[in-house]
């Protein structure tokens, strides 16, 4: 099974995911991404981390490649190159 790397940003910092998970494939890490973005939120849910607009995740490859990424509004991100 690949393995998938969950890594999240503030927009200003990475947060880096150092153990990953296997994953059937593309379908389950989506699914895998959009449940750790709302358990994200839901812990995020202070006063003071109002404005999560800069909070994005990405997901990588076991070989670093970007396979997604998507933003704490769940929507998808286009891929810089």
């Amino acid at each position: 099974m690949p393995r998938y790397f969950f890594h999240f940003s503030d927009g200003k910092r990475q947060f880096t995911d150092g153990s990953g998970v296997e994953l059937k494939g593309m379908a389950a890490a989506r699914a895998h991404a959009t449940q750790q973005v709302r358990d994200l939120k839901a812990a995020m849910c202070h006063p003071t981390v109002q404005d999560l607009s800069g909070w994005s995740m990405s997901v990588v490859d076991a070989k670093g490649a970007d396979v997604f990424a998507i933003s704490f509004d769940l929507q998808p991100m286009k891929q810089t190159t």
